[in-house]
């Protein structure tokens, strides 16, 4: 067993991706009341993986939150699950987490096979220019009617719970999973959270919940949900938006100079594969 700050060390060093950051970890073990425990593995004497449990699940998974009875509490979708492992080691992992990264295919030996995959963002450059320009048409369209694009960097943790969450239930009909405890979560992770907010009058009428993880290797991006104003359905704002924000997600790999993993979640909606491509994840 190790201490919170060997984590955040193994992480910057190896890589990991949203759910496994050090604030993720420590916002969802606080707002769920599950303290998480770090257990190292080391070959040699040299230091080859750490990850973060709790009792037999690795922390904030999602079976975890199920098994330990705090499903619903927060919610991070069917996030991509990278740990911070060396990328030459091979471990058994002692510990049930689904959604495992290919990226460990070669790292985890006791892996199996889930039988669903997950979208990951197409760059701009793997879409067609048809595409692209039909994404710049809508903006421009939204645009021309008095919509303003802005960065949420402005706005409160309490104003982005708040929006998310009428503008879900306007297009889903229902409240989003973890909507009480948003507000308290985003106190952990605001650093974390990405993209921008599309506003009519004042009034927020697209949004979607976006987290951003960097590490030395790549960056991780998980888009959990979004919402958007039925009524402003012909003027495809949910569209324009994933367009932006994936736009300045991937102006953000090339200025860094790191992969961009950009996930959708769970392969299970025909738009996503306009948006996307499918990588297979594993389950232990």
């Amino acid at each position: 067993e190790v201490s919170q700050a060997v984590y955040v060390q193994a992480y910057e060093r190896f890589g990991g991706s949203v759910l496994s950051h050090p604030m993720v970890i420590q916002g969802v073990s606080t707002v769920v009341g599950l303290p998480t425990k770090y257990f190292a593995y080391e070959e040699g004497g040299e230091l080859k993986a750490i990850i973060p449990v709790w009792k037999k699940w690795v922390a904030a998974s999602k079976i975890g939150l199920k098994k330990l009875s705090r499903k619903g509490v927060v919610d991070f979708g069917n996030a991509e699950l990278v740990l911070p492992i060396n990328p030459a080691a091979r471990i058994r992992l002692p510990v049930q987490a689904g959604n495992i990264s290919e990226q460990h295919k070669s790292t985890i030996i006791n892996l199996k096979a889930s039988r669903h995959a997950i979208c990951l963002s197409k760059s701009h450059d793997q879409v067609s220019k048809k595409f692209r320009y039909n994404r710049k048409r809508e903006r421009r369209l939204l645009e021309e009617q008095g919509a303003v694009i802005k960065n949420i960097q402005g706005l409160s943790n309490s104003d982005i719970a708040g929006l998310y969450t009428r503008l879900f239930e306007m297009r889903w009909g229902f409240k989003p999973t973890g909507y009480e405890r948003l507000s308290e979560l985003l106190d952990f992770v605001r650093p974390l959270l990405f993209g921008s907010v599309i506003e009519m009058e004042g009034q927020a009428i697209a949004f979607q919940l976006i987290y951003k993880a960097e590490c030395s290797s790549h960056i991780s991006m998980e888009y959990i949900n979004g919402g958007v104003d039925p009524a402003y359905k012909a003027l495809s704002p949910g569209s324009v938006l994933t367009y932006v924000n994936t736009q300045q997600a991937w102006a953000l790999s090339d200025e860094l100079g790191k992969p961009l993993r950009y996930s959708f979640g769970k392969a299970d909606n025909e738009y996503k594969d306009r948006w996307c491509s499918r990588s297979v994840v594993y389950s232990v």
